[in-house]
């Protein structure tokens, strides 16, 4: 494949796609025993056996391939390669990824790794994971695994998927193992635990001599205000400071946020955990590409008045909540009368793709950036014929994806574009009602058929103009 060739595929999640939760020597991971019982499993589901990828994979790179695209993300489950988080690797975790990594090359997918997507093993989880400092080395130590493991094969890496967001459903909404509620000190402890452990893996992978490129992957959280709010610049700065900018700096430039640490002792969040010494680490561990996971902007205005609360909508059209939060004293979400809603209370917003990326080249350069997740979740019945007209998919990822090119033309150092998810998958807290797949997945039969729904066909269609367009240019 060219070294510029443009990357369109697709991305999953191990947790959400693999099942095999207890085969061939996996270890448990938080989300085996979150899922097994804990009630705020509110929807009861778990990714036992999700749309069963550990026997179905070839089956959905061929999918894949034969919808035109030559990329392919998906994540490593760290208990299925370190059953008990450190120590003894399992042979038949690294068989298995070795068998996906193989098939994707021979079908012409270039393989896209995340480390770690949301799933620790519940031996590191039990230990208070990162929250606590001694998950950062136990982090580098199975990297060191997976690059020894794979990295003769595999070009693009990610360190972390989501750092911020991990960290907010686990410390401030609580939906997510640990599930804390409210808690700023351990969200930004884990952030900042989290930049530390990627910017660690990072320094270790350019050691190794090892010839790809490595990144971490954020949540787009590209901060607009609404036109009544009275001190927007202000507002800008806190959000900025809450949600991505120290993974941002850390990773990119090598550095804090000069405002953070005031900010944080100005409201009384510990920040005993920072270390001089890490100072050091950020500067060796710059990532090479940064991840952008895009669905929606942070739509802000000055707080108004309560005490800070989250909301967020696990129960799809059962609830009326829209996601947002109001932070006393800081800021709180506001609604744009002029923006669709998902039935999850998730704003629709395609320009924040392209203000987003704007934004990412403003202020840190002509960094690398791929587009590693961006769909639309729905509810699905196939028709008489097994077929799912997906119209509100096409349109929404069309929209998004034309301003990802628009900012393209603007400068933009796009390198490639990922659709969450090739196929139906299980959508954490949300379970299977909630489905994202450009193909079907029965999740009533046990042989989980699949079917390509009728975005399966427009993307197919897309890249190949794409494609063609830019080689007649």
């Amino acid at each position: 494949m060219s070294a510029d060739a443009f990357l369109w595929g697709g991305a999953t999640a191990s947790y959400q796609c693999e099942g095999a939760w207890n085969e061939d020597g996996k270890g448990l991971g938080e989300w085996d025993v979150f899922s097994h019982g804990n009630p705020l499993n509110i929807n009861g589901a778990t990714g036992d056996v999700s749309c069963d990828f550990y026997h179905h994979f070839r089956e959905d790179i061929d999918m894949m391939a034969s919808g035109s695209q030559n990329t392919f993300r998906f994540s490593i489950s760290w208990s299925r390669i370190l059953p008990e988080g450190t120590g003894k690797v399992n042979e038949k975790g690294i068989d298995f990824y070795n068998s996906v990594i193989d098939y994707c090359l021979e079908k012409g997918l270039e393989p896209n790794v995340t480390l770690f997507h949301y799933d620790l093993p519940n031996a590191i989880a039990e230990k208070g994971g990162f929250a606590n400092r001694e998950t950062i080395d136990d982090f580098v130590a199975y990297a060191r695994v997976c690059f020894e493991a794979f990295g003769d094969r595999v070009k693009l890496w990610a360190t972390i998927n989501e750092p911020r967001y991990y960290a907010y459903c686990s410390n401030m909404v609580g939906n997510y193992p640990p599930n804390h509620s409210l808690d700023f000190d351990r969200y930004f402890k884990v952030c900042y635990h989290e930049a530390v452990a990627s910017a660690k893996a990072v320094a270790l992978y350019h050691s190794m001599g090892l010839t790809g490129q490595i990144g971490i992957v954020i949540d787009s959280c590209n901060v607009e205000t609404s036109p009544e709010t009275r001190e927007p610049e202000l507002i800008k700065l806190k959000a900025d400071l809450f949600y991505d900018q120290l993974v941002l700096d850390t990773s990119i430039r090598g550095e804090l946020p000069g405002a953070l640490v005031p900010f944080l002792r100005e409201n009384d969040i510990d920040t005993s955990y920072i270390k001089f010494e890490d100072m050091l680490t950020f500067q060796r561990g710059k990532i090479d590409f940064l991840g952008l996971n895009v669905y929606n902007r942070m739509y802000l205005t000055d707080y108004s008045e309560g005490e800070t609360e989250v909301f967020h909508n696990n129960r799809g059209a059962w609830s009326k909540k829209k996601e947002g939060i109001r932070i006393k004293d800081w800021f709180e979400t506001t609604d744009d009368p002029n923006t669709k809603r998902n039935l999850w209370g998730r704003e629709i917003y395609p320009k924040c793709m392209y203000n987003a990326l704007m934004e990412i080249r403003g202020r840190y350069g002509d960094i690398p950036v791929y587009i590693t997740e961006n769909g639309h979740g729905c509810y699905e019945t196939p028709g008489p014929d097994g077929r799912v007209e997906d119209d509100d998919r096409i349109d929404m990822m069309q929209g998004y994806i034309d301003n990802m090119i628009k900012a393209m033309d603007d400068g933009c150092n796009v390198k490639g574009y990922y659709a969450w998810s090739p196929m139906d998958l299980y959508s954490w807290v949300n379970g299977y009602e909630k489905r994202y797949g450009l193909v079907y997945v029965d999740f009533d039969d046990p042989a989980r058929p699949r079917t390509p729904k009728k975005s399966y066909y427009w993307y197919k269609q897309l890249i190949e103009d794409y494609r063609h367009d830019r080689e007649s240019q």
